[in-house]
């Protein structure tokens, strides 16, 4: 008799095989995985080897991958991102390129393939988690004794746009934008200081395994010092009050106050990571391209910072 090695994913679909390959920086949920199957398949760049996929969200392209192989990822990830980039337009992904790199022990490989894509390595972020957040009564409309929280409609749009774009320095969401905004959180708030005027908003929503997500917390500037505390607050109560045992935030390590804020609160680092970045308009690009040849094509490979 002659036995068989079973594959334990053979009557798996894509995404759950994503999410076992051992090369990747994939955190896509399951819904916006169908999501983007059903409305743009052409942004899932499937091969034998692993998959790209695109992810519009909040103006830009977010990029995800997965391989079984590390030469898997060598051989193929260049041709399958410029495939998923060249399916998305200038005017869809107005902020560009972004991906959310999170492959720590081949981060010397990607930095070589990264360059051939002409991703350009960005800011260090880290996911800072609350693993096992006590009760806590449930939040009323107030956060602190300043602001008042209410959720967002239709109508709070235009100020959503006006607020992200105070807060990261971006220009404003377009309509696609912002209906990505809306659609990929499960909870979006809008903040009101005492006089109504509104401060900030607030995106939450929950993944599997009693996972709260804080999304984005945006403020307007001028207020960010006297929100941020009871914002963070009253979101930590409200997922702990709504499935959340346990809580994360990915902030950028350059965010020192939202860093300290989360480490008095009860949050410890868990994985840190770097964004890399590319335009979509191949204008820019080009740009890119020819600055680089200027300089010889240099190819820097540093230590995990």
């Amino acid at each position: 008799m002659q036995l068989r090695r079973l594959d334990p994913l053979a009557n798996s679909g894509p995404y759950q095989r994503l999410l076992k390959t051992a090369v990747k920086s994939f955190t896509l949920t399951e819904t916006q995985f169908d999501r983007i199957k059903e409305r743009r398949p052409e942004l899932i760049i499937p091969g034998d080897e692993g998959a790209v996929v695109g992810h519009l969200i909040r103006d830009y392209l977010d990029i995800h991958y997965g391989y079984a192989e590390v030469v898997g990822f060598r051989d193929h990830f260049s041709e399958q991102f410029e495939a998923c980039v060249s399916a998305v337009s200038r005017e869809e992904a107005p902020r560009g390129v972004r991906l959310a790199f999170r492959d720590r022990p081949n981060r010397s490989m990607a930095e070589m393939v990264f360059w051939k894509s002409a991703l350009e390595e960005g800011a260090e972020w880290v996911e800072m988690n609350w693993a096992s957040v006590p009760e806590q009564p449930e939040p009323g409309i107030a956060a602190g004794d300043s602001f008042i929280v209410r959720e967002a409609t239709e109508r709070d749009r235009d100020v959503i746009a006006e607020i992200d774009a105070e807060s990261t320095g971006q220009p404003r969401l377009t309509a696609a934008g912002l209906d990505s905004l809306y659609e990929n959180s499960r909870w979006l708030w809008v903040i009101l200081d005492k006089g109504g005027a509104p401060a900030g908003f607030l995106s939450l929503r929950t993944e599997p395994g009693g996972w709260g997500i804080i999304d984005q917390t945006a403020m307007r500037p001028a207020v960010a010092d006297q929100l941020r505390e009871p914002l963070l607050r009253w979101a930590v109560a409200w997922l702990r009050n709504n499935g959340g045992r346990r809580i994360r935030k990915q902030v950028y390590m350059a965010d020192t106050a939202d860093l300290n804020l989360l480490r008095d609160s009860g949050f410890v680092p868990g994985e840190t990571g770097l964004e890399y970045n590319r335009p979509v308009d191949p204008a820019e690009l080009k740009a890119i391209l020819e600055e680089r040849k200027s300089h010889g094509w240099f190819i820097s490979v540093g230590d995990w910072r």
